[in-house]
């Protein structure tokens, strides 16, 4: 383990901002946690400020694409780090020193950002919540610990202050969950998400694209189960593959008009959502997933899970595409989907109130930066 602090010179600014992601940076394998946190920082950095990123990790290649986006980098070089559990202690933990770091500490920042406030600790100008991890730490009692996690968990559950002045969820969904937590209020800010182009979305194939990292708790393997009741449509999972024992588990039942594309460029993906019919997210209580905004600006129709902020914010609880609570209804949805070619216009233009200058415009709003 080596500590390293990246210096990069980029002459005077108006204002010194200080970004604190307690999680783990590898964009190679986080979701729209990565991609939220490069949109504040190229709008921090179109706007002239100097600005510092704290985090525990930050893997070489992702230190690479955001130097041009900050001028001091401070984090924590593993060799190696590729254990769940390493990456869960990690971030636990890194939260509390936050905390900790902000309360006995100045670090003279004119105003501060945690991008990851998911567990709710410390005092920053601004956090930005993917989902209220706190809301279910349950390991009041010392006897409840079973495991490591468990463990690390207990420790971190202590009841730190939740002083931040500003707080922004992705959803409506996360809004509500936050409530639940601490009942105060918070602004929704949808993640930003980066558009597709295509030439035409009148001319589809017979696809149903899933898109996302290869984790169980995506639940491919109802994409699987569906898939084996259309035989004569081609399935394509989109991914980076992060639980290996899951990947494999998914191959062995797979079958043949099912296609894993787990090193798919930007282009390939772009190509293959254009000629979608269909982009089906198999999670439950997804709180927002890009993914599927993603698909929906290629006229793909939506098809996802009746909770989270994929149905409840994204389609509208169906007005742009289809839910399902059960695998008969999801093999429905998926039907009806494949059939309305008149929805796709429709999904498209919606996509439209997801793009990275509403997000940009409101950010700006919300912060008054």
């Amino acid at each position: 383990m080596i500590f390293e602090e990246i210096i990069l010179r980029k002459g005077r600014s108006k204002m010194k901002i200080g970004i604190f992601e307690p999680f783990p940076l590898n964009f190679s394998m986080t979701g729209g946690g990565g991609v939220v946190l490069q949109n504040i920082l190229a709008i921090l950095k179109k706007r002239g400020y100097s600005v510092h990123l704290f985090s525990p990790f930050i893997d070489k290649v992702t230190s690479s694409l955001l130097s041009n986006l900050t001028d001091k980098i401070i984090s924590l070089h593993f060799k190696k780090l590729n254990s769940d559990l390493a990456i869960f202690g990690i971030t636990r933990l890194y939260s509390v020193l936050l905390y900790f770091l902000h309360n006995f500490f100045d670090y003279s920042y004119d105003y501060t950002i945690c991008s990851t406030y998911d567990n709710l600790i410390g005092s920053f100008d601004f956090g930005y919540v993917h989902f209220p991890s706190r809301k279910y730490f349950k390991l009041n009692d010392i006897k409840n610990v079973r495991n490591v996690k468990d463990l690390v968990n207990f420790i971190t559950s202590v009841k730190l202050g939740e002083n931040t002045r500003m707080i922004a969820v992705n959803s409506s969904f996360t809004l509500r969950l936050l409530k639940e937590k601490i009942n105060r209020s918070a602004d929704v800010l949808y993640p930003p998400v980066k558009l597709i182009e295509c030439d035409s979305i009148d001319e589809k194939d017979d696809i149903v694209v899933s898109l996302g990292r290869i984790v169980r708790d995506k639940n491919y393997d109802l994409v699987i189960n569906i898939a084996k009741k259309f035989p004569r449509l081609k399935f394509i999972i989109i991914g980076r593959v992060q639980d290996s024992q899951y990947y494999n588990e998914l191959l062995s039942k797979s079958p043949s008009n099912v296609i894993f594309l787990t090193n798919a460029s930007e282009d390939d993906k772009r190509k293959i959502l254009c000629k979608a019919k269909v982009i089906l997210h198999a999670k439950v209580k997804e709180p927002f997933e890009i993914s599927v905004v993603e698909g929906m600006s290629t006229g793909a129709v939506p098809v996802v899970h009746k909770s989270g902020g994929s149905w409840i914010d994204i389609i509208e609880e169906g007005k742009y595409g289809y839910g399902y609570l059960t695998e008969e209804e999801a093999v429905e949805s998926l039907y009806q989907a494949l059939n309305n070619e008149s929805l796709r216009k429709e999904v498209k233009e919606r996509a439209k109130l997801f793009n990275t200058i509403n997000f940009e415009e409101k950010f700006l709003k919300i912060t008054n930066l």
